[in-house]
């Protein structure tokens, strides 16, 4: 056995070199450990997906199962929340990059030009929110992250308690920046 699957693996090689006759050749190469098939992938796939209909599984993992956990959703939002600040950071870069030039608007001429809108200070209030929290919730869960690299934090209790800090700190830490508290 030991021989016949070293022959299999080295079989090309030992044919380029003319190491072996044709009819030892051919045994090598028809040697193959695993047996031979009798069906194609997708009747495979078919008789299993066959089998669990009319056992009436649920495809497997389905979300209508599963109890949303505190930690995974905090996950899912902190990648959310840095792909879209970074989002924003290139997308404004490369405006700024592009109207300087083309339109001769620099930074103040933007700001005053949002001035002019005469938008309601609500609506303002909202938008500065909404830049806020994503900045505070992603530096709160960050920290959250180094102390996990420090090797802290990954008793069930204290999960879930720096989960519940971070995640109404965040609106707080958002509030203090608007404000200016």
């Amino acid at each position: 056995m030991a021989l016949s699957s070293l022959l299999v693996r080295n079989s090309a090689a030992i044919s380029r070199l003319g190491l072996l006759s044709s009819s030892l050749r051919t045994t090598a190469l028809s040697s193959r450990l695993a047996a031979p098939m009798t069906t194609t992938a997708q009747e495979e796939m078919a008789k299993f997906w066959d089998k669990n209909a009319q056992k009436k599984r649920p495809m497997s993992p389905h979300l209508t199962i599963y109890k949303p956990q505190l930690t995974a959703m905090l996950s899912i939002t902190h990648r959310g929340t840095g792909a879209a600040m970074a989002a924003c950071v290139y997308g404004f870069s490369m405006g700024m990059l592009l109207v300087n030039p083309l339109l001769g608007w620099d930074f103040p001429t933007i700001i005053n030009f949002v001035k002019s809108l005469e938008l309601h200070p609500w609506l303002i209030l909202g938008g500065k929110w909404c830049m806020a929290w994503p900045i505070s919730y992603h530096a709160m869960n960050g920290i959250r992250h180094l102390t996990w690299d420090a090797g802290y934090g990954f008793n069930m209790k204290v999960l879930y308690r720096s989960g519940w800090f971070v995640f109404f700190g965040s609106f707080v830490l958002a509030d203090l920046m608007l404000f200016g508290l």
